[in-house]
């Protein structure tokens, strides 16, 4: 096994034991790939049914309406990625899911996912934890977007991803946010005058 599926195998582990038939089916049927600063995971018109593991670096979540991007979600190492809203659907992906730094990857098609699934006992308790894991997830982007303070939802951006507002540009933290990135260069100034 590569180092770099090794590390999918070692987080899967860390959420629940996987059988060495387990293992061994993830190796055979996972790849890595390196991809660099803003490349493209998903966007409208590419095969979604993939899913990632984030080795190295950042990503970022994104929707279009009436021409502007809006960040959904950002990701740093050690989390699954996929379109979340196209699982198990047929339809077109109209999510952009895009590298905000070169970033290292370990791919599974959604067929061996799935086959996993039906075949490993170990991969449905696995895929509950992800789900509600990335639930919660979604519930702290719903609770940090009714903040009504753009202060504040700096300040609780910052105590949940520590590292994060320095890894990437700061216009996707905005738009991540949803206020002006002037407001949150402001923000941003007077907590570096502070501290």
């Amino acid at each position: 096994m590569s180092s770099s599926k090794h590390h999918l195998t070692e987080f899967l582990n860390s959420l629940y034991p996987l059988s060495s038939k387990t293992e061994e089916l993830i190796s055979q049927h996972s790849y890595t790939i390196t991809l660099k600063k803003g490349a493209f995971l998903f966007k409208p018109g590419m095969d979604h049914r993939t899913l990632y593991f984030l080795v190295k670096g950042v990503v970022r979540g994104y929707r279009k309406f009436k021409g502007e991007e809006i960040t959904t979600w950002l990701n740093e190492e050690q989390e699954m990625i996929t379109s979340i809203s196209n699982i198990g659907l047929e339809q077109e992906c109209d999510e952009y899911i895009q590298t905000l730094t070169e970033c290292e990857l370990i791919g599974i098609a959604a067929d061996m996912v799935e086959f996993l699934f039906a075949n490993c006992p170990e991969i449905p308790v696995i895929t509950k934890l992800l789900l509600e894991d990335n639930y919660r997830g979604a519930e702290e982007r719903a609770f940090i977007s009714r903040i009504p303070s753009a202060e504040d939802k700096f300040f609780r951006f910052v105590e949940k991803h520590p590292g994060l507002i320095n890894r990437i540009p700061l216009k996707y933290s905005a738009s991540y946010l949803g206020m002006r990135l002037e407001t949150l260069c402001r923000i941003r100034s007077k907590r570096i005058l502070t501290t």
